[in-house]
């Protein structure tokens, strides 16, 4: 049990955006070299991959938060002076359809840089025919809430709004739900036939001028799957444990701001086919480095 809540842990560090420095500009022509974008921009240790002889994997988990609404009041430091409380809230939120289409996007085109790379991915057919997993009947879609307070910083309530690809659920955060399906884990990995898991992660916020910024994007790797065999004669069975957790594959450097437009001009109406074509290239970009990543480690 002390093992599982170590992983519990250390998987909620992992998720966690951690950035130091200013926030990167990224224009979508900074896509087109994705070995310069790379190295610029993500850390990619994806060496484990060839010590391991990995060959196929599963991708159990992949989902987007999506940043609905910000609210932001002056701090209580600045209100004890000033006598005012100040409450801004800002607002961008689509059609929760908006946000499966771009979960699957991501889904897909990480799907492919594995493959194209030589490993193979368990198909979400495959995955859902696994009983063991399809009891845990994970939630495809969460709302949440997160609030920062301080006494000289703003307190800033968030909104979001996190959707999967479609045919995979959100690992749970309750401590309970999730320690039972972290103990299942390797059973239902070599069910699917794959030496190992991953989970692909991102989040989405924007700036003052509604242009996308990408706080986080996160492929972690579970592999070195080995089977033990436990109980007493006549009612053995096999467990499977995973000897390298919790790996970071891919990390961003720092977040990433789009200089894209997102308005015809600046006296025009805000234009969600902008917005998204200039989300599409972040995405691309990034996911197109990790592709990069893998082929050269």
């Amino acid at each position: 049990m002390k093992n599982v809540v170590s992983c519990i842990v250390t998987l909620l560090l992992l998720v966690q955006p951690v950035f130091a420095g200013s926030t990167v500009k990224f224009t979508s022509t900074e896509g087109v070299d994705p070995v310069a974008f790379a190295k610029k921009n993500l850390n990619i240790n994806a060496k484990k991959l060839k010590k391991l002889g990995i060959k196929k994997l599963v991708i159990l988990e992949c989902y987007g938060d999506y940043v609905t609404s910000k609210e932001v009041t002056n701090s209580a430091n600045s209100q004890r002076y000033t006598g005012w409380i100040r409450t801004n809230t800002d607002t961008l939120e689509f059609d929760k359809d908006y946000y499966t289409v771009t979960s699957n996007l991501v889904y897909e085109a990480v799907k492919e840089a594995f493959e194209e790379n030589g490993i193979e991915i368990v198909s979400k057919a495959d995955l859902q025919s696994n009983e063991i997993y399809t009891d845990f009947n994970l939630e495809e879609e969460k709302a949440g809430r997160g609030v920062t307070a301080g006494l000289y910083k703003p307190t800033t309530v968030e909104l979001t709004q996190t959707v999967s690809t479609t045919g995979l659920g959100i690992f749970p955060m309750s401590p309970l739900k999730r320690i039972k399906l972290i103990i299942k884990l390797g059973e239902i990995t070599n069910g699917v036939g794959a030496e190992g898991f991953v989970q692909v992660n991102f989040k989405v916020d924007k700036n003052k001028k509604d242009q996308p910024v990408l706080d986080k994007f996160d492929i972690i790797l579970s592999a070195d799957l080995r089977g033990t065999e436990v109980g007493f004669k006549g009612h053995k069975k096999m467990r499977y444990d995973f000897h390298m957790q919790w790996h970071p594959l891919m990390q961003l450097k720092k977040e990433i701001e789009s200089q894209d437009p997102v308005r015809a001009d600046k006296k025009s109406p805000f234009d969600a086919g902008m917005y998204d074509k200039a989300l599409s290239s972040m995405l691309s970009a990034v996911i197109g480095g990790f592709k990069s990543g893998l082929a050269s480690e």
